[in-house]
């Protein structure tokens, strides 16, 4: 007994593991962000969301979201399943010991031949218990660990990487909601001039100065900007239900309030050193954490080629008669180890191994991927933010002139100068860059947005 379990700790502890080591994967990444203009300091993205989107209806928003959101509620409960699931992992260190118990009676056949004297019937009562322990011959047992820690951490960064859009769609949805209601007051007030000026293109007709022509041409105008009041009003109504919908809510109405204009202003987009992007995207990690569960995997699977040691036994109390079950007699153990493994199995086990191999590059290309996806957001977000606002001075600068113009084109037409034609053409460029310079400031308030999100924010 002893020179068994003697050679069983031996070949424990001689055990080896095979596969390559999990780790991160190398990567190169560029020395700075394209269009970074800041110098290298605390990243925007290491911001609470609180401080950046402060205005309060906007943070209640975002509150109900990551509160109800099915997606960020389902990502939760898959970190709990991954989290059991690597707790199944780790009992595979530990014996599996269950126990049986059973009586049962024989009825012998007279005609089996010659054999037990006696009574043909006879009764066995037993209680058995059970051990089985499978040593870790080839570290498969360790490599399964790693692969489920690493998984239960790729569950805890997908839910992070969840997050991080949220909050940025929340924001998103509602800077373009804002814009709506702007749109739709544009709209409003437009339509509430050129009714005037419709009333004095009659009143001309009528005194014989204008013409039929000119009256069908103010009309027009007039609908076109009527136009865009039902257009933006059904914009505004599925916005509003878009917001809902992220908020793990039935449509309804959103409450507006407050100002973003703090966005804008009182915001450096500043994006820290490319390296530490790596650690702040939790998407990247995500990818990471894949890489390293697909690569401990191999281990699992090459170890699949090879037998496995158990120390297996049993031992309990047997008896023929149930009175003298618990007697010190009826005391009956087995024990020793089994190695039982493949001999010929097709090569099955060997392409399971080539599978996982192509597995972990697999999810090695989707890291590299995930890398370059977030130095793309971020650069894309630092030049949206920068050229929106050169497109918001030289479109405030282009509104003030296209006012002007149309004041004068009125005058001028009142005056007899002009036909309506001139008139015409200033109110549908001013309402037309009226409508472009307030997009480009909810564009402006989404690079910012972009910028946070693409920069990891939004998760801690």
């Amino acid at each position: 007994m002893r020179s068994i379990l003697k050679l069983s700790g031996v070949i424990f502890l001689s055990s080896c593991m095979l596969g390559p080591e999990p780790g991160s994967p190398s990567t190169d990444i560029p020395g700075s962000f394209r269009n970074d203009t800041a110098p290298h300091g605390k990243s925007f993205g290491d911001q609470s969301w609180r401080k950046v989107f402060s205005d309060p209806t906007l943070s209640n928003l975002i509150s109900r979201a990551l509160k109800n959101n099915p997606d960020l509620v389902g990502a939760t409960y898959r970190i709990e399943e991954a989290r059991a699931r690597a707790g199944a992992s780790r009992a595979n260190w530990f014996p599996n010991l269950g126990g049986n118990a059973a009586g049962t009676t024989d009825y012998r056949s007279q005609n089996a031949g010659a054999g037990a004297a006696g009574s043909r019937s006879g009764e066995t009562y037993n209680l058995t218990g059970l051990l089985s322990w499978e040593i870790d011959l080839w570290g498969a047992i360790a490599r399964d660990n790693q692969a489920a820690r690493a998984r239960l951490l790729e569950s805890e960064y997908q839910r992070d990487a969840i997050q991080t859009s949220l909050v940025a769609a929340v924001a998103t949805s509602y800077i373009d909601l804002q814009n709506l209601d702007e749109r739709l007051s544009i709209a409003r007030r437009t339509v509430s001039s050129r009714k005037a000026s419709l009333e004095l293109v009659t009143a001309r007709r009528d005194g014989g100065v204008s013409s039929d022509l000119e009256v069908g041409q103010a009309e027009a105008l007039l609908a076109q900007a009527q136009v865009l009041v039902p257009t933006t009003e059904r914009a505004i109504a599925e916005k509003e239900n878009e917001i809902r919908s992220l908020l793990g809510e039935y449509p309804g109405n959103i409450i507006r309030g407050g100002s973003l204009d703090r966005l804008d202003s009182s915001f450096r987009i500043s994006t820290g050193l490319p390296s530490s992007l790596m650690a702040r995207r939790p998407d990247i990690a995500a990818a990471d954490q894949a890489f390293q569960a697909a690569t401990a995997d191999i281990g699992v699977a090459e170890s699949l080629r090879y037998p496995t040691l158990s120390l297996t036994g049993q031992g309990g109390l047997i008896s023929g008669d149930f009175r003298k079950l618990l007697q010190s007699g009826s005391a009956a153990y087995s024990i020793g180890p089994q190695l039982t493994g493949p001999i010929w199995d097709a090569g099955r086990a060997g392409f399971r191994a080539k599978a996982a191999q192509a597995r972990a590059k697999v999810a090695l290309a989707a890291h590299q991927k995930a890398v370059q996806v977030a130095f793309q957001e971020v650069a894309n977000s630092l030049v949206a933010f920068q050229k929106t606002g050169e497109i918001i001075a030289e479109g405030t600068q282009l509104v003030k002139s296209q006012r002007s113009v149309a004041v004068i084109a009125l005058d001028r037409f009142q005056g007899g100068a002009s036909s309506y034609l001139e008139v015409l053409d200033a109110e549908r460029a001013l309402l037309s860059g009226e409508l472009d310079l307030v997009d480009s400031r909810r564009n402006r308030l989404r690079a910012v947005v972009q910028a946070y999100r693409a920069l990891g924010g939004g998760w801690k």
